[in-house]
């Protein structure tokens, strides 16, 4: 191989080497926004499993795995009678929260004493609203006068994970972190294709650099 023939090799096998380290370094990156995924995921799944929701139980009983009932506006507000708890819910102004104004209005009521939310009937806007504080369940004492509720110190209220929850979530997670977990292994397997081609082009290289420095030996010795 000539003097110019053995630099153009040459310059051609630094291109592809180049081209080679800048792939490798491109998966690289990819494998450690994936691992940051994985974290993620992770804290996701942990996150979700710690969610707790409310549950009512008529007897004071059970567990969420057992079927108890989400704690509802319906539940809380209807009459022992129709198998609720009896109780009102009131805003962080002390107005009675309800779904409309009743009709006909009591005596003793005006609207102001009433806090409309057409949405208190839906099980997740109700307990968002009563564990950050902005609704509070109300019994009447002893003498008559109205009182808030503790969640924790209701036997009829019950704080837990939904089974049924937990195992969406769950099964959710496995497949995410499976489906991740096969593209780090084809991230691996493309890295080690790569850094065998990267080392054979540095063989070559090494091989064509011995002849560019032999021909430039007998160059030498030609001139000397």
């Amino acid at each position: 191989m000539g003097m110019s023939a053995s630099q153009a090799r040459y310059l051609c096998l630094t291109a592809r080497k180049n081209n080679v380290e800048f792939q490798i370094q491109q998966l690289t990156q990819q494998k450690l926004m994936l691992a940051n995924q994985l974290d993620d995921e992770a804290a996701l799944w942990s996150n979700g499993m710690n969610v707790q929701h409310l549950y009512y139980s008529k007897d004071g009983s059970g567990s969420a795995s057992s079927d108890l009932p989400r704690l509802s506006y319906s539940i809380v507000t209807s009459s022992l009678e129709d198998g609720g708890m009896g109780l009102r819910v009131r805003d962080s102004y002390g107005r009675e929260v309800v779904p409309a104004l009743p009709d006909p209005m009591p005596d003793d009521k005006t609207p102001a004493d009433y806090a409309i939310e057409p949405y208190c009937k839906q099980a997740d806007y109700f307990e968002n609203n009563l564990k950050t504080g902005n609704w509070a369940i109300q019994s009447y004492d002893e003498d008559g006068h109205l009182v808030d509720m503790s969640l924790d110190g209701s036997a009829q209220i019950y704080q837990g994970v939904d089974a049924g929850d937990y195992a969406i979530a769950n099964a959710e997670y496995e497949a995410t972190v499976e489906k991740l977990e096969r593209i780090d292994k084809k991230f691996d397997m493309e890295i080690q294709q790569l850094s065998t081609e990267q080392k054979a082009i540095e063989t070559e290289m090494d091989s064509v650099k011995k002849v560019i420095d032999k021909n430039i030996e007998e160059t030498f010795k030609t001139f000397g």
